[in-house]
């Protein structure tokens, strides 16, 4: 049941991603997408009921699913089909990973009810900072053609100012949720510091300080534009060399 799960998630995802890269017109396409990220849902729902514990692929889901979802209400009244089509194609890459295992993973256990609040929020903060990210790379190439008057090859994506606004949003809100992830964690676990966690922590801090830099540079002095998306992409390697690239060292080049 949950290898069928997955498999069908993974193409629910894939026909969706399709539809809204040729067919982003179409009233259909919304719901093809609903579709595609409730089949998300029910496949995570399913490793989290059937296992004892979860790894890091399976964290890496349930960001997929919040990004998604965040992106699918902003598509309802904003064009961001081409960012919706390319993290649903992303999505299906990650329930490809929990379905075939590639590698022999440390399972995570947490009796806490606050270690389990941690985690969640911290993937919605990771989710919030991934759609800005994708945001601000089509800020970036959209600037880049407007600036060498590459008309005809813009991309279907709102004006400039739309998507500065919507990128902002995006960090603030995750910002919020990244301090809250940071304070919980010094709360709720013992040793933030601890020789699996040094890296981790280190690099989330590091990236909740670019975005906070950011965010009141924003408001002191305007910040926008390139210098805006170059700082929001710095914060966000940060906080995944933090997170997933820790976690790659830890679980797979050292086993």
């Amino acid at each position: 049941m949950i290898q069928l799960s997955l498999w069908l998630a993974c193409i629910a995802c894939l026909v969706a991603s399709a539809a809204y890269f040729f067919r982003p017109e179409r009233r259909y396409t919304q719901y093809v997408g609903a579709i595609a990220i409730a089949a998300h849902t029910f496949s995570l729902t399913q490793l989290l009921l059937n296992r004892d514990g979860f790894n890091f692929l399976t964290i890496g889901l349930l960001i997929a699913i919040i990004g998604n979802s965040l992106l699918w209400f902003s598509n309802r009244d904003k064009d961001l089909s081409i960012l919706l089509g390319t993290a649903l194609s992303l999505g299906a890459v990650i329930i490809t990973l929990n379905a075939i295992e590639p590698w022999d993973l440390m399972q995570l256990y947490s009796n806490s009810w606050g270690t389990s609040a941690h985690i969640l929020i911290a993937s919605a903060a990771y989710s919030l900072f991934t759609a800005a990210c994708g945001v601000a790379i089509l800020l970036s190439m959209q600037e880049y053609q407007l600036k060498h008057h590459k008309l005809k090859q813009l991309l279907r994506v709102p004006p400039l100012q739309v998507l500065e606004q919507l990128m902002f949003e995006f960090i603030w809100a995750a910002s919020i949720l990244l301090t809250i992830t940071i304070a919980t964690g010094f709360y709720f676990i013992e040793d933030m510091f601890a020789q699996h966690l040094a890296h981790k922590t280190f690099f989330t801090i590091a990236s909740w300080f670019v975005f906070s830099g950011l965010l009141l540079g924003r408001h002191l002095v305007g910040w926008r534009g390139q210098l805006a998306v170059k700082l929001t992409l710095s914060g966000f390697f940060l906080l995944m060399l933090g997170y997933f690239g820790s976690k790659i060292v830890l679980q797979i080049l050292l086993q």
